[in-house]
């Protein structure tokens, strides 16, 4: 995947538009999300993304003894969504979320729970929700997240560390009051 990923960037640059799209069908999803998930915002995550092509196609930034393609989008996503978040802040308006077949009781219980863990992602800090959504969101490896952010694996890894620890003790509460454990079935 990693060849055919550089193969449509290269494509994609010379003027490819079938090439160009297979790579957006591939990648923009993903970007979206993380950008959405960093920026809180869907408007502000649509710019990111944007300008993510935009950058791609403009500028031959990619080296592939760097690292993965995947990575370097990812990086440039990040450096960008960075970039607005430091000029202002934004509303979140949130993707909506597809129907459940649960009952009302069961859906208020999974939105409160979903809502309580969005609001401990979206409060770790900036460096640990980052590291946590690329790995646990976007499913970039270890050395894809190092790629994308600049850092080593060992940086890497000890924000994972740091924001799961962070998470499980702000979820606590959370974990504890289960129906389940409360003897509801």
């Amino acid at each position: 995947m990693a060849e055919d990923d550089s193969r449509l960037l290269t494509e994609a640059r010379r003027g490819d538009e079938r090439s160009f799209e297979s790579f957006y069908r591939r990648h923009g999803t993903p970007l979206f999300r993380f950008a959405w998930r960093l920026t809180g915002s869907t408007a502000a995550a649509e710019d990111v993304v944007q300008e993510c092509w935009v950058t791609i196609l403009d500028r031959d930034g990619f080296q592939a003894d760097r690292g993965s393609v995947r990575g370097y989008l990812f990086g440039i996503v990040r450096n960008l969504a960075f970039a607005r978040l430091r000029l202002s802040d934004r509303e979140s308006d949130e993707p909506a979320d597809g129907e459940t077949d649960s009952g009302p009781f069961e859906e208020v219980l999974a939105a409160e729970r979903s809502e309580a863990v969005a609001r401990a992602v979206a409060a770790l800090a900036p460096l640990q929700r980052e590291a946590l959504l690329l790995f646990e969101y976007q499913d970039l490896s270890l050395e894809e997240i190092a790629q994308a952010t600049g850092v080593d694996i060992g940086a890497v890894k000890a924000r994972l560390h740091r924001a799961r620890e962070t998470l499980r003790r702000r979820l606590a509460p959370l974990i504890a009051t289960r129906p389940a454990q409360r003897g509801w079935s």
